[in-house]
């Protein structure tokens, strides 16, 4: 059974009744690098970095004084297997989550107003468990992307498979809004991790230029992976370029900004907006 999205006309309601854009509960876990660090004051979080100029703290925040910059050019090493500049949190078990949970996410994304599209994705989040034993690889449960429509997209893999393969992996895709270079943009998404019908999505959108949540997809269905009980997922975020892992594109060179990034059980508690 795939995720099936509601209707349009569902997707486009504005958020009634979720909580005040400005409120703020305490969250779980967030990243807001207001210490000027690129750990954010986490110890544990990892980095996949090829280079010194590859993760950096930045002064140019969504909220406070800080965010984190990720920049990558064709031709950096691989790292982890690809073309990628990643902070990620596989050893921070707060924000690791399974099939059968629930769990709020949300983080802001900014693109330079000299962003230019490109002929193949650029990668900016990543929902990744790690491998069963018995798998050679595993896909993200789910993943962000800027499309070369000018689109971010939400991807989705699932597998009711106790081993995965390429072939037993299920992919759906969600359009989610129009990319818009210059501005912070704020995403909340609500996961019902699950490997069978019982899981669900709901997500939410604004820019810090046009402020008012927007929900950008709700569907139902299978949204990872039936994993066995010492396997879990974490989350990355950067950029990364796989087509640049065989080749180059139209561009050289890739720069991203992430702020707020925020696990938790509410809306208001991870609303990357509040800051």
């Amino acid at each position: 059974m795939s995720l099936k999205p509601m209707s349009v006309a569902m997707a486009a309601l504005t958020v009634v009744g979720l909580a005040p854009v400005n409120a703020h509960a305490s969250a779980a876990l967030r990243f807001g690098y207001e210490n000027g660090t690129k750990s954010s004051g986490q110890p544990k979080l990892g980095f996949n970095e090829c280079c010194q100029t590859s993760i950096q703290v930045d002064d140019l925040p969504r909220t406070g004084r800080y965010a984190i910059r990720s920049h990558l050019k064709y031709g950096d090493k691989m790292v982890a297997g690809g073309t990628r500049a990643e902070s990620h949190t596989l050893d921070i078990k707060d924000t690791h989550f399974r099939s059968g949970e629930t769990v709020y996410y949300g983080f802001s994304i900014y693109l330079a107003s000299t962003w230019q599209n490109d002929s193949r994705e650029d990668i900016v989040f990543q929902w990744k468990p790690w491998r069963d034993k018995c798998e050679t690889d595993k896909s993200p449960s789910a993943f962000l992307s800027v499309q070369p429509s000018g689109k971010w997209r939400l991807r989705v893999n699932s597998d009711g498979s106790p081993c995965s393969t390429a072939d037993t992996v299920h992919k759906t895709s969600f359009d989610l809004a129009e990319v818009k270079p210059g501005q912070w943009h704020d995403f909340v998404f609500k996961f019902k991790w699950s490997h069978d019908s019982q899981g669900s999505i709901d997500g939410w959108y604004q820019t810090h230029k046009n402020p008012g949540w927007r929900k950008v997809v709700t569907a139902t269905g299978p949204n990872t992976f039936n994993d066995d009980a010492t396997t879990q997922g974490y989350l990355k975020w950067g950029i990364y370029k796989p087509a640049w892992n065989t080749g180059p594109t139209e561009v050289e060179s890739r720069t991203v900004f992430h702020d707020n990034i925020t696990v938790g059980t509410s809306f208001s508690e991870v609303n990357p907006a509040a800051g």
